[in-house]
């Protein structure tokens, strides 16, 4: 007898943001889903007119309490970056200010940084929730928290996130920011970051200072993870498709990357032997492994805050695409 399995696909809807300047007319945004090989694989047209009655104005009147961490040289043309508070209770918002101030001085210590500190303003929104910490699936704990996040995003016990996008902007509605850091109120390791949306990190833990910095270098930067995972492939980057993230190459494309700064007569792929490992003599190449894959995804460098929480700082071709961008949100003509 033979047994036939139907296979049915799953889809489900993840909750998203995205901030864009308020139309003075009636516009049309659509927003593409692509997959790894950059196709199209849903899309989305919405119509915005500035004059529909069923759009909410909200944080005109009122808005979360905030504190000003780090205020800007220049407020007209500086980078607006937001901390806000996940699992603290209206009482422990002070511990939530300290955690702000370690986090942003543990952030301003890297280059480039710590050179271009003048140029963002940092303000801390003290979003209050009923329970004190975080959910834990696995361990069927539930809290009830101001974003409702968790552990084990996609059963990953260390993938810290929140899916509560819309409740996380509401939070911050009427306050000045552009990008976000989520303070997590655990002490159980773990973090996520997501370009051009958020970055989230454990505070009581005492890899939280190497973690927030790095979770900002995605969600801030677009950089890459550079590590891999030597017990489990992901294949995130097919190596016939150039990675759009600064730091990460699969050689299709090496010219739209860090080409230029490497030196002359230096062999691409780049290996890194023990007696360089000792002498620190450390320099730009493409080494694997990196983007989670063991073959066929290079880094830049050794090593990079991007790759492991041990490294002080960020590798040279990170600091370049960091400072790219500061100067793209900065520049005043």
């Amino acid at each position: 007898m033979a047994i036939v399995r139907h296979l049915q696909e799953q889809y489900q809807a993840f909750e998203n943001v995205f901030l864009v300047p308020y139309p003075k007319d009636t516009v049309d945004i659509t927003v593409d889903l692509r997959d790894n090989r950059r196709q199209i694989i849903a899309s989305l047209t919405h119509t915005v007119a500035p004059g529909d009655i069923l759009i909410r104005t909200i944080g005109a009147e009122s808005h979360t309490p905030y504190e000003t961490i780090q205020p800007a040289a220049d407020p007209e043309h500086c980078i607006h970056i937001a901390y806000v508070a996940e699992g603290y209770t209206e009482s422990q918002m002070d511990s939530f200010i300290e955690d702000c101030k370690t986090a942003n001085e543990a952030l301003f210590a890297h280059e480039p940084f710590k050179t271009l500190r003048s140029k963002f303003n940092i303000i801390a929104v003290k979003s209050p929730s009923h329970d004190s910490g975080t959910s834990e699936p696995s361990k069927g704990i539930w809290k009830n928290t101001a974003l409702h996040s968790n552990f084990d995003t996609f059963y990953s016990d260390r993938y810290l996130t929140t899916l509560h996008l819309k409740d996380l902007h509401n939070w911050l509605a009427g306050t000045p920011y552009e990008h976000i850091i989520v303070l997590v109120n655990t002490d159980k390791y773990g973090g996520g970051g997501i370009l051009n949306s958020y970055n989230l990190s454990m505070t009581k833990h005492s890899l939280f200072k190497p973690v927030v910095v790095h979770e900002f270098g995605h969600s801030f930067a677009g950089l890459g993870d550079e590590y891999a995972y030597g017990y489990e492939q992901i294949p995130m980057y097919p190596h016939d498709i150039e990675p759009w993230e600064p730091n990460l190459t699969t050689l299709v494309n090496f010219d739209s990357k860090w080409k230029d700064m490497v030196k002359k007569g230096t062999k691409i792929p780049t290996t890194f032997n023990e007696t360089e490992k000792k002498m620190e003599k450390w320099n730009i190449g493409a080494y694997e492994p990196a983007g989670y894959s063991m073959h066929g995804v290079y880094r830049p460098f050794p090593d990079c805050r991007m790759r492991t929480n041990q490294n002080p700082e960020f590798c040279p071709v990170c600091r370049r695409a960091i400072t790219r961008l500061i100067d793209f949100y900065t520049e005043k003509n």
